[in-house]
């Protein structure tokens, strides 16, 4: 296939509905909006109709309407169909098939508030600590990727369910008994989470060979959940959807499937075409109480693509990890390990990579990310780990990508972009 027959397309999956996003030409914007009236979410790519048609060419992919347990609404699929050899309606069937059975996989394994027979997850780890179990690939690998990266995200699961209960709060007054900036009380019940924590010797996720895992947690530590009430020890939370829509890509990958791309409305992903398409993922900025498309990045070839934010964009999803007050702050699913407090360095960061997955270059931008101060200096080093950053400060626009290809520079309204 030639790059001019599937033309430009578009991976950023997040739609405008609680904030004013500012577009630089406004019929497009009105496009968008009313292609997300209708999907929910959108890979925003070009040629609607072939989304909804059966002819050859590029569609969304959905999971088999009769699974019951699964979160594809959390993820857009767009192939290009009908270059396999096979008859479209064949080949669409076949990825269907396939694309829910990896789907349910991933749900079932990552969910941490229900079992399912047969399936060692999250929520079955926490329920049987000291004990050998074995696990699917899918988990033991993300535990191995978390060890790696020496990080202690997987213990926060205490913490995360008081954020989780924050986010669901209806009116402000309600959000003071989970939020830490107000309330005194739950700052030093996340110290003493953290005390706990933060220690190998008081909770660690132990690998064992032949996917056998052992979540350890001390006598101390059950004791003071017991007390607590908190069931939860680990949990893969707000990261959970990098580390799903890895498994996607690479289980399409292995059967074959390459002319594709998948997003999730949180801001992961995995472009799997190298077939010379030109793609496009937009770069935005918030400002006050707007978010302006700052810029486009136009690329080429399968890449990895992370989207971190401190703001919402998606008012079906969002609620899941954010909470806007009335004074127009957020708070987050970005919780800093060494107080238990949402931090981001600063307001939106775009981190891509040809080599790594989207759980890899998030470990890896996690530290960056969810600190007191951005310091742009660490991601000079990434860069050369081939993991390269595009971000905006004070309506410039920095990439350490000298590559990189950024366009369509938002310049209207007396507001102007500029590349450094």
């Amino acid at each position: 296939m030639k790059r001019t027959t599937r033309g430009r397309k578009t991976t950023n999956s997040d739609s405008g509905k609680n904030v004013d996003i500012k577009i630089k030409h406004w019929k497009l914007r009105l496009a968008f909006v009313i292609l997300f009236a209708i999907i929910g979410i959108s890979a925003l790519a070009n040629g609607v109709v072939g989304i909804l048609s059966s002819d050859d060419g590029w569609q969304e992919i959905e999971a088999d309407s009769s699974s019951t347990g699964n979160n594809g609404s959390e993820f857009i699929f767009e192939y290009y169909l009908g270059a396999s050899g096979l008859s479209v309606s064949a080949e669409k069937k076949a990825l269907i098939s396939l694309y829910t059975s990896a789907l349910e996989t991933a749900y079932q394994n990552f969910h941490n508030e229900e079992s399912f027979d047969g399936v060692n997850n999250i929520c079955y780890i926490n329920a049987h600590p000291n004990e050998e179990i074995a696990v699917d690939d899918i988990l033991y690998d993300a535990f191995a990727l978390m060890e790696e990266s020496g990080g202690r995200q997987l213990y926060l699961g205490p913490i995360y369910t008081e954020y989780n209960n924050l986010f669901y709060c209806n009116d402000d007054w309600e959000t003071a008994e989970y939020d830490p900036y107000q309330n005194e009380e739950v700052a030093e019940y996340f110290a003493e989470i953290l005390s706990y924590a933060s220690s190998d010797e008081q909770i660690e996720l132990r690998l064992l060979g032949d996917h056998t895992i052992m979540l350890y947690v001390s006598d101390e530590y059950m004791a003071y959940a017991e007390e607590t009430g908190f069931l939860s020890y680990i949990d893969f939370f707000w990261m959970k959807n990098a580390f799903i829509i890895d498994y996607l890509a690479d289980t399409l990958i292995a059967n074959g499937y390459t002319l594709g791309a998948i997003s999730s409305y949180d801001g992961f992903v995995r472009n799997l075409d190298t077939s010379g398409t030109e793609w496009t993922f937009n770069i935005y900025n918030h400002v006050g109480q707007t978010v302006y498309q700052a810029a486009s990045m136009q690329y080429e070839g399968a890449r990895s693509i992370i989207f971190l934010r401190d703001y919402m964009m998606n008012s079906s999803f969002d609620v899941q990890h954010y909470y806007e007050l009335e004074d127009g702050e957020f708070r987050t699913a970005y919780i800093d390990t060494a107080d238990g407090y949402c931090k981001s360095s600063i307001d939106s960061l775009v981190s891509y990579s040809e080599d790594l997955g989207c759980a890899e270059i998030l470990l890896r931008m996690i530290p960056i990310y969810i600190a007191d101060e951005f310091d742009a200096d660490a991601l000079e080093e990434l860069g050369e780990d081939g993991i390269y950053s595009v971000y905006c400060k004070e309506q410039v626009i920095y990439c350490n990508d000298l590559d990189a290809s950024i366009t369509d520079l938002y310049d209207e309204d007396d507001v102007t972009y500029v590349l450094n």
